[in-house]
């Protein structure tokens, strides 16, 4: 397959090892900070707002910081905050808005909501100087750089971050021995951007040759289980945006009810199912999927033959991550096959049709 643009989310793909090396680097002493200035993270519940991947990377959030830190959680897109859920906002709340370029319009509007209700509100941003950053009480920032096509590498940065961001509650709130947090978070630092390497190298062929396969697909669903949701929802929104394909994302317990019963022969079904509570109920799944017609790819562990077995297509992942890293290392597979079905159906995957990269009015 020649590609002859879309250059620009490749690129950005690829930079994200050095994106995320950056970010873990900067961010380790900066979050222990932000968390200590928050009041060493003990909330009565935590609102994380948003539009679109980030308010897929708040859900994620809501995740870890519940696993973790175990403070009640809620992901919550950024007007719906400002129109409804804010009503149960008081000063025991931690809001954080969460904007790539940090200019969001309906994310301003949660953050001076927050602030009306008494909430202290952190914003997590890869800009610095943005409008969040100065606006926030606190900001933890993502060194992605620019970015210029669809959501990728700030996308990859803010997942890990957040997941970062629960550790260190946990570590601050008493909950995981603060030396036990420091080996995980500087464990990540040190693996994350080889590992990131390792599965670019490793999946682009492969999701190219996907991508040949399946480009005329009629619609992509992709599942996973806790942590694994979230991942799945970012890659539906990014085949959306890159190769204009009908994607969907559900957690592996809700797809059984309703959406199954839309599969054929043209439906690609792909599991996002590295180690973790939901393995099981997905390799489940995958056998009933199966019985549709519908094509099944599996991301799993390099060694985990019950999903290979399970699958059509199989992409090994490195086997030593378990459900919450790969949650946002899974992504950059996910991202190519996202590029390269939009190369096989022509389509640009840099240029926007309808939506704009930031919105920034109403």
């Amino acid at each position: 397959m020649k590609v002859e643009f879309g250059r620009r989310m490749l690129e950005e793909i690829y930079a994200e090892p050095e994106a995320v090396r950056l970010t873990a680097k900067a961010g380790e002493k900066g979050l222990r900070k932000a968390v200590r200035a928050l009041g060493g993270g003990r909330f009565q519940k935590v609102f994380l707002v948003g539009c679109g991947s980030s308010h897929y990377t708040g859900i994620a959030g809501k995740y870890a910081i519940e696993e973790f830190a175990k403070v009640p959680s809620s992901a919550v897109p950024a007007l719906e905050f400002v129109h409804y859920a804010s009503s149960i906002v008081d000063d025991e709340c931690l809001v954080v808005c969460i904007s790539q370029s940090g200019e969001t319009f309906e994310t301003l509007k949660a953050l001076k909501k927050a602030k009306e209700r008494g909430a202290r509100v952190l914003g997590f941003t890869n800009d610095g100087e943005s409008t969040l950053a100065k606006e926030a009480d606190l900001a933890i920032l993502t060194f992605a750089g620019e970015e210029k096509g669809p959501g990728t590498k700030t996308v990859v940065t803010q997942m890990m971050h957040v997941y970062n961001f629960a550790l260190v509650m946990a570590g601050e709130a008493g909950l995981l021995a603060k030396e036990k947090v420091e080996r995980a978070v500087s464990s990540l630092k040190a693996r994350a951007p080889k590992t990131l390497s390792r599965i670019l190298r490793s999946s682009d062929g492969r999701m190219r040759f996907l991508a040949s396969k399946y480009g005329g697909a009629r619609d992509v669903y992709i599942v996973g289980s806790g942590p694994c949701f979230p991942c799945a929802l970012q890659a539906s929104n990014l085949i959306k945006e890159a190769a204009k394909i009908h994607a969907e994302a559900f957690s592996v317990e809700e797809f059984r009810h309703g959406p199954m019963e839309a599969l054929d022969f043209r439906s690609v079904f792909v599991a996002v199912n590295p180690p973790g509570r939901g393995r099981t109920s997905l390799l489940k799944l995958a056998g009933r999927v199966k019985k549709t017609g519908a094509r099944i790819i599996s991301l799993a562990g390099e060694d985990d033959s019950d999903a290979e077995e399970s699958s059509d297509d199989f992409v090994p992942m490195p086997k030593k991550l378990d459900e919450w890293q790969a949650s946002f290392m899974y992504l950059p597979a996910l991202q190519l096959l996202a590029y390269y079905l939009a190369a096989e159906r022509k389509v640009d995957p840099d240029r926007f049709r309808n939506i704009m990269k930031t919105w920034t009015t109403e």
